[in-house]
């Protein structure tokens, strides 16, 4: 059986694909579109305290290739932390943009809508850690229409 951290994942590469797969014209793109990052899990664990029963931590790193940009709309159902590791991005969060370098932090509130992940830098790759604290039974990923 898959963790939720697998199915996380799958589900955050098949939602971008099936975003990104029509351009506005309706016209399809190359079959072999692929997210402009890649994903790699880093810990999935239970939080401990009595009062978050239920409730577990997910932290997942996201590299950004140069000039990469995710337009994909989506909520997660989870308080999300972003740690940048690398580089400087530009991210859109319930119709605000803002950018943010190596260094800081930055969080999205449970349900906003997540509508750019971008790297600013053409010429090098930026990374960060996103943490999201979830409580069991509720999606990490859930597209939305533009």
């Amino acid at each position: 059986m898959l963790s939720r951290l697998l199915v996380f994942i799958v589900c955050l590469y098949s939602a971008f694909a099936l975003a990104h797969g029509n351009d506005s014209s309706g016209a399809a793109k190359q079959p072999d579109a692929k997210p402009p990052y890649t994903l790699t899990p880093v810990i999935q664990q239970a939080l401990s305290d009595p009062a978050l029963q239920g409730y577990e931590m997910l932290a997942v790193r996201l590299d950004i290739v140069p000039g990469g940009v995710d337009s994909a709309p989506h909520r997660h159902d989870a308080d999300t932390f972003v740690y940048v590791l690398q580089g400087d991005v530009e991210v859109e969060l319930d119709g605000r943009k803002s950018t943010h370098s190596a260094g800081t932090m930055f969080n999205e509130p449970r349900n906003s809508l997540h509508s750019l992940l971008r790297n600013l830098s053409t010429e090098k790759p930026a990374s960060v850690l996103a943490v999201f604290v979830i409580k069991k039974g509720r999606e990490f990923y859930v597209p939305a229409v533009k």
